[in-house]
């Protein structure tokens, strides 16, 4: 735990691969939620069936969930959301046209099951 699934359409533009994002990303989740690395799960979803439009011309859209346990201050979470939103607009290759959100969301520690013994 925590999760990360950064969905972007077909059409945006990294800088580097993608994958090398998660693990700028990841620091940020060691340093304000106190995770272990080794904890963390990532994915990446291209899309390639979407819609998204800027004032009628096409866009692309890159949204970042990132799942934790419950149990984290609203500053923890606010911090994690807009440093994370920086680390995605700096692996862009351009901005123009990209829409980026992140979304945290809290996992009742209850209802999390895993065969992780880490």
């Amino acid at each position: 735990m925590p999760h990360l699934k950064l969905e972007y359409t077909e059409n945006v533009q990294w800088k580097i691969p993608v994958q090398e994002m998660f693990h700028k990303l990841q620091s940020v989740l060691i340093q304000h939620a106190k995770v272990k690395p080794e904890n963390c799960k990532h994915r990446a979803i291209q899309l390639k069936d979407y819609l998204c439009s800027n004032n009628g011309s096409p866009c692309g859209f890159i949204h970042l969930e990132i799942s934790m346990l419950s149990g984290r201050s609203e500053t923890v979470k606010t911090k994690i959301g807009s440093e994370s939103t920086k680390i995605i607009r700096e692996f862009l290759e351009s901005v123009f046209q990209v829409q980026v959100s992140v979304e945290i969301r809290d996992m009742d520690r209850q209802n999390y099951f895993t065969s992780s013994q880490l």
